[in-house]
């Protein structure tokens, strides 16, 4: 007996023994046949730093787990710390329990070459679907994980085509409860982006209806993450702009277009720039809020529609507009078939985005619409036109957009409209719509305050007549119905002065400085009421078209009435003591000139009471692109580098156009610009330097205020009744603008509110 007790002693010391040989030896054991075998069994180089196995517990713990990428060299994963807590004796009772799933510091690396990507191969590897046979049938497995976590993981996202990198770090996801006997799964993840940004999800997901609510917010998302996908649309040198937003989704993944959506969306400080580097358009923030937006439902209502500080640069050339420097070649392949179904085996994930998209919501109608309010606020519009003999250029500043209570279900649909008018004027519109097909309409708007001269390049071109001076006013009332139109148009003209008529071969042969003359009143004005009538159903019918038509044969028919003359043709015009008009580089009075300043000399020696003030106006700019022009073509001549030409050359070179083939071929060559989308003025200007340009043309016009100065004084009048003022950040002149001085006269000793001199010499 005493024998027997001692054998089973020994037994159960060596089972003991076995036992915690086992627990000792469990980890290293299992490490050591997970990394020799990794490439077998995971087809994929496997190390650890440690792996602990806690049979009496049921913990797992693994420290420093790294997977390679298939070639074992570079990292495809690397884990910091990996915790499981298991509850063993659950599995025992068929609960299968795990208490904790924690994955803390991982950095995983993917990486994508057209539809592959780095870990396809371990897809394919662990998919079962066609190797295992089906269970039999019984009781489904029961589990219950508990605690899951990841905590501080970064991802790191490159892709091929397009050439993209993004970085998320700082990711933390955590699930309280994944169980067979719970349906409802929800999940909280937060995350930063490498290059600025954030975001903050909650995600609800019942199992058995397979609907999902997702609560998401991004805040300050730098646009600079999509630059690089833009690529596949666009050419653009840099975009950028902040993302936030707060959204609610919910839907049911079944039927992927079944989704209701609400929430806010914001960019802020948004710019595009073209491939010359130029910003050609920027939003200072765009707000959206969404109340309930479901495309299944047909429902579009939003509450605050809001863009603030648009800016657009848009420029007109002979062979496009700037845009198209941004618009990609032909030749991209479509990312749809033929059926109209998505392609997927493209890497441009927006593209993929887009074009489900358009495949779900091109079944549904939007018809049934609704937003709060609708508004544009501090818009800036730059228009540029090159396709003239002269630069056109036009600004719209303090642009507003206003429409509220936007809904399908209004009679009306009624928008404000207001905006400044290159500085000088404004803008002001009402419109009422009828949202049902749009085929009725009101329109009623205003143009207060447009200075003709700014439109002189139009002008010269298409009517050989520049515009002196003269403020309009135009206003306008449109109604439709029926599409039939009926407009009323009435034009007043403020003092307008036309200049000399011009030569070119581009002008229609209309009289217009005669019917200006016959159709202003005595007080130098112009009153039009123009009535304009059809029929939009008319292929050939044009609004604008019609009312230019209506104005042209006005103008013809005023010119041929009879009309009475309102110039004293011995005292000279009035305008002659209130402007004196030069050209461009024109340095010494000419001949109508010094006619006008031998009135005002005569008028001051007989009233030696007055002082006179002469302001000069000019656009620096435009005459600097005259200068830089003229000198061009005075070197395509041959003429030499001279400031003094004969009277036979000067003639030579103005009668070489802007837009002769020959010259502009030459001046491409020689400013070695080649880029199509460069304006003569633009190859001017660089062929001689602005610089050198802009120092000639204030020695011209300190030279020009001096002539007219001295002229006086020789005429008899004391030097100090004689003050000549520089421009002024009012007068300074817009685009095309001839030099002129506005004559302005004062009693002596209260010259305090005349502006200073341009220089100490005048």
């Amino acid at each position: 007996m005493k024998r027997f007790t001692r054998i089973i002693k020994i037994l159960l010391g060596v089972i003991a023994g076995i036992l915690i040989l086992l627990l000792l030896l469990i980890s290293p054991l299992a490490e050591y046949l997970i990394e020799k075998n990794s490439r077998e069994w995971a087809g994929r180089k496997i190390e650890m730093e440690r792996l602990g196995i806690n049979l009496l517990s049921g913990g797992v713990s693994i420290k420093q787990l790294k997977i390679y990428e298939t070639d074992d060299h570079n990292l495809f994963v690397t884990v910091n710390k990996i915790r499981i807590n298991a509850a063993l004796f659950s599995f025992i009772s068929g609960r299968n329990i795990i208490e904790e799933a924690l994955i803390q510091d991982a950095i995983i690396r993917i990486k994508q070459q057209g539809g592959s990507f780095n870990f396809d191969d371990l897809i394919l590897r662990f998919d079962t679907a066609d190797t295992v046979q089906e269970s039999v049938a019984g009781e489904p497995v029961s589990f219950e994980m508990r605690n899951i976590g990841i905590i501080n993981a970064e991802i790191a996202y490159s892709v091929d085509s397009p050439r993209a990198e993004i970085l998320v770090k700082a990711l933390n996801i955590s699930c309280p409860l994944v169980s067979s006997s719970v349906p409802d799964i929800d999940i909280s993840a937060a995350c930063k982006f490498g290059l600025g940004g954030s975001l903050n999800a909650d995600l609800s997901f019942n199992q058995e209806r397979s609907v999902y609510d997702l609560h998401a917010g991004i805040k300050d998302f730098d646009l600079v993450h999509i630059d690089p996908y833009l690529k596949d649309f666009v050419l653009v040198k840099s975009l950028e702009g902040l993302l936030s937003a707060d959204l609610r989704l919910a839907g049911n993944t079944l039927n992927p277009a079944d989704i209701n959506a609400s929430g806010a969306i914001s960019i802020g400080n948004f710019s595009v720039a073209d491939t010359t580097g130029e910003v050609i358009a920027s939003v200072g923030k765009l707000r959206i809020d969404a109340d309930s937006v479901s495309a299944e439902g047909n429902i579009y209502h939003f509450g605050l529609i809001s863009v603030d500080k648009p800016y657009v640069k848009f420029a007109i050339y002979d062979d496009g507009i700037n845009f198209d420097r941004m618009i990609k070649m032909a030749g991209e392949l479509d990312s749809v078939d033929s059926t109209g179904m998505p392609v997927e085996d493209y890497a441009n994930l927006f593209r993929l985005v887009a074009d489900y998209i358009h495949y779900y919501t091109s079944q549904y109608k939007v018809s049934n619409y609704k937003a709060d309010k609708v508004q544009i606020t501090n818009g800036r519009v730059v228009y540029t036109d090159f396709t003239l003999e002269d630069k056109f250029q036009y600004e719209l500043d303090s642009l507003s957009i206003l429409s509220e209570n936007l809904n399908s279900s209004n009679e009306r649909i009624n928008v404000f409209i207001r905006s400044k008018l290159n500085r000088t004027g404004s803008f002001n519109g009402n419109f009422s719509i009828n949202p049902d097909g749009y085929s009725e309409m009101e329109m009623s708007y205003s143009i207060k305050g447009i200075r003709l001269s700014d439109i002189n390049p139009y002008s010269v071109y298409y009517v050989a007549t520049p515009f002196i001076d003269g403020d309009l006013t135009f206003e306008n009332e449109i109604y439709i119905k029926d599409h039939k139109l009926t407009s009323e148009n009435r034009l007043f003209i403020e003092k307008i002065v036309a200049g000399k008529k011009v030569q070119n071969n581009t002008a229609l042969n209309i009289p217009l400085r005669l019917a200006i003359a016959v159709l202003r009143d005595l007080n130098g004005n112009i009153r039009l009421s123009v009535p304009v009538e059809g029929d939009l159903d008319d292929p050939d019918y044009r609004w604008g078209k019609a009312l230019l038509q209506v104005l042209k044969n006005l103008a013809i028919k005023s010119a041929v009435a009879p009309y009475r003359l309102v110039a004293d043709m011995f005292g000279g015009e009035e305008d002659d003591y209130r402007v004196l008009s030069m050209e461009f580089l024109q340095q010494q009075p000419d001949r109508d000139n010094l006619l006008a300043l031998g009135r005002i000399a005569e008028m001051m020696m007989n009233k030696p009471e007055l002082t006179v003030q002469f302001t000069g106006n000019n656009s620096r700019e435009a005459e600097t692109e005259f200068l830089a022009i003229y000198k061009a073509k005075q070197k395509f001549l041959g003429l030499g580098i001279s400031d003094s030409l004969s009277s036979e050359d000067q003639l030579r070179i103005r009668q070489v156009s802007n837009r002769d083939p020959g010259f502009s071929a030459w001046l491409a060559d020689q400013a070695g610009v080649s880029a199509a989308l460069t304006s003569v003025q633009e190859k001017a200007v660089q062929l001689s330097g602005r610089a050198l340009l802009e120092s000639k043309i204030t020695a011209i016009e300190e030279e020009r205020s001096r002539a007219v100065k001295n002229y006086l004084i020789s005429k008899g009048i004391s030097a100090d009744r004689v003050k000549m003022a520089g421009p002024t950040l009012g007068n300074t002149g817009d685009v095309s603008q001839t030099p002129s001085f506005t004559i302005s006269f004062a009693i002596s000793g209260e010259e305090s509110a005349l502006d200073e001199p341009v220089s100490e010499n005048n």
